[in-house]
Parts: structure tokens; sequence; C-alpha cells
């Protein structure tokens, strides 16, 4: 009797603790643009989940991806592929492929944007009309997220012919095609902006001392991926001083910084951790690359990069 009143009082237990259970819905909602509703664009992004909801009334241009000659698998469609299970491909070749000779090399207006969001993925479908033949699609941004750029964008880039990099110490590709690693801190100027097919899109064309000119690629804001400006040293200085600004201009840890300091440099972690030793909070950041950064009571102690 006394086994059996145990067993009652446990699935009673079992059957309260259920209850209190939180179950959050899964939010799929589908939010949809238009010119009408589009955030503001600023030009400062490409086509990425940071611009989707302002591209509406945008015009994009199809440079296409590296090596297409396969076409485009399952990225245009005859119809909303987030609002619909209709998902005939656009002029497809084998079912699933859009050969690269029907978009590539094509301007678009992009005439509404989706998107949609849940615990497991990120969606988005653009709606976009070719400008010459008037032939309309949905585009799935993620499938070939470099192929295409928008005209703004291109455009923006412009801002920075005429001004001063240095070079971070990453290797480039030289108009003759040679791929070089300038020193780190050699002094460039941007002195133009260019597009290529079949490529990662838009580009600065960069010309050191001796003459050579190189491309380098925008990463959105005012950063580039092999380069930084004179003027982002002098803001970065100004606000972190002279013994760290620079340092975080050129993408450096150090130790004494700040965890505002190293994701300025580093961006954000992708795991963090945290414990208490002695009432001192220590807190290891991990980056990709396998960086790690080991914080004490907020201030950088320790930097490990295998």
């Amino acid at each position: 009797m006394k086994k059996i009143s145990i067993i009652i009082l446990l699935l009673t237990l079992g059957l309260h603790a259920k209850a209190q259970l939180n179950i959050v819905p899964q939010n799929d909602e589908v939010k949809e643009y238009t010119v009408q509703n589009a955030q503001p664009y600023d030009s400062l992004t490409n086509v990425d989940k940071r611009s989707f909801a302002s591209l509406p009334g945008q015009t994009l241009y199809m440079h296409g991806a590296r090596n297409d000659q396969d076409g485009y698998w399952d990225a245009f469609f005859t119809a909303n592929f987030l609002t619909s299970d209709e998902r005939t491909v656009y002029k497809a070749v084998n079912i699933s492929v859009t050969p690269a000779k029907e978009v590539v090399g094509k301007y678009y207006d992009v005439l509404k944007v989706w998107t949609k969001t849940d615990y497991f993925s990120y969606g988005c479908c653009l709606l976009l009309r070719e400008k010459e033949s008037g032939s309309e699609m949905y585009y799935n941004p993620f499938k070939y997220s470099l192929s295409m750029t928008c005209l703004g964008y291109y455009e923006k880039l412009k801002r920075y012919i005429g001004q001063v990099f240095f070079s971070l110490g990453k290797r480039v590709e030289a108009e003759d095609g040679q791929i070089i690693t300038p020193a780190e801190g050699a002094e460039y100027h941007c002195v133009d902006v260019g597009l290529k097919m079949n490529s990662d899109g838009a580009f600065l064309l960069m010309e050191g001392a001796d003459g050579v000119r190189v491309e380098a690629f925008p990463i959105g804001g005012d950063e580039v991926y092999e380069f930084v400006s004179a003027d982002r040293i002098a803001l970065l200085t100004e606000r972190y001083g002279k013994k760290y600004g620079k340092q975080i201009a050129f993408r450096k840890v150090d130790t004494g910084m700040t965890g505002e300091m190293v994701i300025t440099a580093w961006g954000e972690p992708y795991h963090k951790s945290q414990r208490k030793i002695e009432g001192r909070t220590l807190e290891t950041w991990r980056f990709s690359d396998d960086r790690h950064v080991d914080l004490l009571d907020g201030k950088v102690y320790d930097i490990r990069i295998y």
C-alpha cells in the first residue's frame, strides 16, 4: 500500500511539473515588404540579411557566382517558395537547375521581399523582374549570396576613392591575376571601384607605392577585408586611445583590452563561458579560426590562437 501511495505521489508530481512547462510556439511568421513599407536602404550593405527588408525598389545586377557552369541549383523559382508548396525552378533544364545564361549578366528590379524566421532557419524570398524582358522570378538570396550586387551599394562604394588604406598583410589579387601578400602596414590608395563577372562582385581597386594595383573587398559598414582605412585608425585611436586603438584597427587583441575592444577587433564570439574563481569572474570567449580569449573581471588576460 505504501509503494502504491509513493507511485501515485510521483505521478502527481510529474503531471504537475508538466503543467508548469512554458511551451513557446514556433515562430514561422512570414513578413512581406514592398516599396510602400520597405525599410530605408543605407547602401552600406549589399544583398544580405542585414538589408533584405530594405531591398524593394532597388535594382540588382547578376554578375554570377564562381564556377557556375552547371547553373544555379534551387535558387530561382516560378512561385514564392516561402508561402506555397510550388517549387518549380525557373527555366529548369533538369528539374532543379536554372542555366547560368538565363539569369547572369542581367538587371533586376526588386518588387517584393518576404522573410520567414523560425528556431531552425532564416528564409528569404525576393520577387524580381528582369528589366529587359519583364520576366518575373522568385529568388533565394541564401543559395548564391555573392552572385548579385545592388546598384545602390556599388555607387556608395565610390566614397572610398581617394582614401588612404593600410595593408593587413592578407593575400590579394593584382590586376595581372597574380596573388601577392603586401607587407602589413603598407600604404595604398583607392583609385577606383570595379565589378567582376563570376566572382565575389564589387571590389575596390587599390594602388601601392610601387604602382601595383590590387583588388580589395568591402565587408559591410566601413570595413574592407584586406585593408584598414586611415580614417578608421584615427576613429579607433580617438575612441580607445593610442595604446589600443591602432591594434584594434589592425584586428589584433592584446592583454588589458576590454570585452568591447575585443568585439570591435574580432567581432562577436560564437561561444562564451563564465565561472567564478575566488570572487572574480573568468570568461572564455571562442572565435573562428581557433582563437580563444580569457577575460578576468572584464579585461583580457590571456589570448590563445591555435
